[in-house]
């Protein structure tokens, strides 16, 4: 039996929050039919769909409830991490590896450590490279998305919300 039903909100990956519009069997190409989760992006009103093997539904995750997401903000804002530096390739290959963690508070990890290198770099008076911002945009997307469902606000309080843990 599938993990998720339909209506069920899930972070899908470095995607964001999907609404699971429906489990059923689906055929693709020379495939055999096979289960899958159909996904919506939930902050949006395009008619993009992803089609997830329910076999693979690892890298799904449910969005995180209110009183678990208030506590890791505390917790990472309380928490001293260092300032990522190193080799594009090496730095790259960290970001990647928080990512696929599927985690929350990785992801908060993510967005604290590349939120600090921005913060130091304009205060050098330096441009903030290309990859740490794309990065930066990204988990920043997405953990704003989940934040505001899991405490039903807005994307902007979630975004403010976020920001607190980078003072």
């Amino acid at each position: 039996m599938s993990r998720f039903q339909a209506g069920a909100l899930v972070v899908y990956g470095n995607l964001g929050v999907h609404e699971v519009e429906g489990v059923g069997l689906r055929h693709f190409c020379d495939e055999p039919a096979r289960e899958y989760y159909t996904l919506r992006p939930y902050f949006s009103d395009s008619h993009d769909r992803s089609y997830i093997p329910t076999a693979k539904e690892g890298v799904l995750r449910p969005v995180t409830p209110a009183q678990q997401a208030a506590a890791d903000l505390a917790r990472i804002k309380a928490e001293t991490l260092p300032i990522p530096t190193g080799i594009q390739t090496a730095l790259a290959e960290h970001y990647q590896a928080l990512l696929h963690t599927n985690d929350f508070y990785q992801y908060l990890t993510l967005f604290k450590e590349l939120g600090q290198k921005q913060n130091q770099q304009q205060s050098r008076g330096r441009k903030i490279n290309a990859m740490d911002t794309y990065f930066y945009q990204m988990v920043e997307r997405v953990l704003r998305e989940e934040l505001a469902v899991a405490f039903g606000e807005s994307q902007q309080e979630a975004g403010r919300r976020l920001l607190e843990i980078l003072r």
